[in-house]
């Protein structure tokens, strides 16, 4: 019992901070982001700090508002492509002659419900066509508008209460850079500290690979995408990239996702032309394209991405997306890695003697050796 005191004594304070995770998620979700925004601003922010005029130089409030003032200008520039891009295939949509559709498809669609019905799939073709007009109608109820309207509301102000949070805490990571660090360090007993100093060290360097590793993922897998559809004369080949591309944020699952409605906005633009016979053309295109960069992805990024950065096993990242999936969906599986990666490091430093926690953390002890002789040629570099 003695033992397992000990044990647990030094991770008191993480799990104190787990827990308050737990009882606030939009706190701990809020934090999370923008500690992500940090990873991914710090260099920017550095820079800033070390540009000057003569003995002038900016300090790190300026510092990081500059800084924030870079990254939501991408971020609105991002949206102010894409937001046209969403107008279009609106138009597109609205476009369709549903009669003409109609017609064109009814012979292969009554032959499709006349095989269900055949088989007792479903019981009879009016049946079924009953069926989707009930439900279409039930889409179109001002009772659905109504709760999509109080919904929207609702989500709008919960969206800009997160956005001044996240900015707020952004803010103040970027121009305090030792904050979290002295969150954790507050919360760790004094025996612990250079242990936790450690795993501070480790954990901002693995995250921030991983981090910049997965936006090149994402960004490349729109390029290919985009560039093949482009190369074949689809429409909408930006879209379909883009949204084929940030599906890939989604390990595994994504790719295919992507793949579906990417093929569903081709199938729209297809309808909206009223060039019928080019549907399957179209829908083959978008499909071949989407596995051909997703078969670059699978043997070429991926591998760089989620086993280098993170140093591990394909087949380890395989189970831990598949656990994180199992618990927590699609969320789950997004945030699996980084959550294995940091529970991979602090178990290297407070679960030490452990055979199977040693066997599993090998590889990060490499990447601690490889570091710390780094850090003594700097030093001597320094001296000299």
């Amino acid at each position: 019992m003695e033992k397992l005191i000990n044990l647990i004594k030094p991770l008191s304070g993480i799990l104190v901070l787990i827990l308050l995770a737990y009882f606030f998620p939009d706190l701990a979700v809020y934090f999370a982001i923008s500690s992500v925004l940090f990873i991914i601003g710090r260099p920017v922010c550095e820079f800033i700090k070390k540009l000057h005029i003569k003995k002038l130089y900016v300090n790190s409030s300026i510092a990081a508002i500059l800084t924030l003032i870079i990254m939501f200008g991408f971020i609105s520039l991002f949206v102010l492509i894409v937001i046209p891009l969403i107008n279009k295939e609106a138009i597109l949509l609205s476009n369709i002659d549903y009669d003409a559709v109609w017609a064109y498809f009814k012979k292969p669609v009554t032959m499709v419900f006349d095989f269900l019905s055949n088989y007792n799939i479903i019981r009879s073709q009016e049946e079924a066509l009953s069926f989707i007009e009930k439900y279409l109608n039930s889409l179109l109820n001002w009772t659905n508008f109504s709760t999509v309207f109080t919904s929207v509301v609702s989500a709008t102000s919960t969206f800009f209460v997160g956005l001044f949070s996240i900015i707020f805490l952004t803010f103040f990571l970027l121009r305090e850079p030792t904050i979290i660090n002295n969150i954790f360090k507050a919360v760790t007993p004094d025996k612990s500290i250079p242990k936790m100093e450690k795993i501070l060290s480790l954990t901002r360097k693995m995250l921030t690979r991983y981090i910049f590793g997965l936006i090149t993922e994402v960004i490349t897998m729109m390029i290919l995408i985009s560039t093949s559809l482009y190369i074949f004369g689809i429409d909408n080949a930006l879209m379909i990239g883009f949204i084929g591309g940030l599906m890939n944020i989604i390990p595994y699952l994504g790719p295919l996702m992507g793949c579906v409605i990417g093929t569903l906005l081709g199938i729209i633009s297809v309808l909206s032309s009223g060039l019928y016979p080019e549907l399957l053309h179209h829908s083959l295109v978008i499909i071949c394209s989407f596995v051909g960069a997703n078969l670059i992805d699978n043997f070429v990024l991926q591998p760089l991405i989620y086993s280098k950065s993170v140093s591990a096993h394909p087949m380890e990242i395989f189970f831990v997306i598949l656990i994180g999936g199992k618990i927590g969906g699609i969320l789950g599986m997004i945030i699996a890695i980084p959550t294995y990666t940091i529970i991979r490091i602090i178990a290297s430093q407070f679960l030490i003697g452990f055979k199977f926690i040693e066997k599993l953390t090998q590889n990060l002890n490499a990447i601690q050796t490889k570091k710390k002789k780094i850090d003594k040629k700097e030093d001597i570099v320094d001296k000299s």
